[in-house]
């Protein structure tokens, strides 16, 4: 079997693996933000950060071995060609880099419909948090006698 489209299939299942952090942080974030646990998310959004890094890194591992394999193939470096150009040389070693690959994909998928939700929730918070703010400036100037303009009402 060829190193190379081990090496692939391999660097997809970790990254897979931290993918998958990634996607159990953002619905642990879902869950602290409907619960308004604000202390958690500070500390989920600094594990985000330590995983993306993680996240990045692997990223740019599996784009350098696809980028090789593809060269030697002459192909495009995406699954899909490397897939097809492997199957010539080894059905199994293309069923391996495939299987890897929808592992991954099937958790990109997910990981995005997560994200799409929480991104859906801080947009709902923070118009909340806006009309709440503007609420309690109209009252709070209503209960210390303010006028219209910012002056002080002076009507008993």
């Amino acid at each position: 079997m060829s190193s190379k489209a081990v090496l692939l299939a391999d660097t997809m299942l970790k990254q897979d693996e931290i993918m998958s952090e990634l996607l159990d942080n953002t619905v642990r974030q879902r869950e602290a933000l409907k619960g308004g646990r604000l202390s958690d998310l500070q500390t989920l959004m600094s594990e985000l950060r330590h995983v993306s890094v993680r996240c990045q890194a692997i990223e740019t591992k599996r784009s350098r071995v696809a980028g090789d394999i593809a060269q030697e193939f002459g192909c495009k470096p995406v699954v899909s060609e490397i897939a097809i150009a492997l199957r010539d040389k080894s059905a199994e070693e293309a069923a391996l880099v495939e299987e890897s690959a929808k592992k991954m994909m099937a958790t990109v998928t997910k990981l995005r419909m997560e994200m799409s939700i929480l991104t859906r929730l801080m947009d709902e918070a923070k118009t909340l948090n806006e009309m709440m703010i503007s609420e309690w400036r109209k009252l709070s100037q209503k209960s210390i006698g303010m006028g219209a303009m910012g002056t002080f009402d002076t009507k008993i």
